[in-house]
């Protein structure tokens, strides 16, 4: 079954057992999928991607709700990244992520902290599914000055 298709039966599921929440951000995550195309003929990588991009923008409204003080609002955000979060990847565990590093500076031969952006570069084409803000993270640290 297709990520198309898992959101389709997912969206059924929702409106049966009237989880509003649930059906909401699940014909979010649909209209992400009909922008880029009309027919939702899109490969699961492409679409997880595109999910990717909207958890981060979840993220990044978490944290604006967080900042002044709108916990109704933060409760909201974090309930819908639970529900985005069951049609991504597995996030790797931070060892994982670490060797992907190591692997990462090997094969591009990088030195120094000025390399981090070549290093990044090397990891994503590795394993898309590496969380970039952690992977720079440790690159950061495994560099040096």
């Amino acid at each position: 079954m297709t990520l198309i298709e898992q959101i389709n039966h997912e969206i059924k599921e929702a409106l049966r057992s009237k989880e509003q929440l649930r059906l909401n951000t699940l014909r979010m995550l649909k209209s992400k999928i009909l922008e880029v195309d009309a027919r939702g003929n899109l490969p699961d990588t492409e679409v997880q991607k595109l999910f990717k991009t909207y958890f981060g923008s979840l993220q990044d409204a978490l944290d604006q709700a967080k900042a002044v003080n709108r916990p109704e609002i933060a409760e909201k955000l974090a309930k819908e990244m639970i529900i985005v979060q069951e049609f991504l990847p597995k996030a790797l565990s931070p060892e994982e992520t670490k060797r992907i590093v190591v692997q990462g500076i090997a094969e591009s031969g990088a030195k120094t902290k000025k390399d981090v952006g070549l290093v990044m570069k090397t990891i994503m084409k590795l394993n898309s599914g590496v969380d970039g803000k952690l992977a720079k993270e440790i690159a950061s640290e495994l560099l040096a000055d």
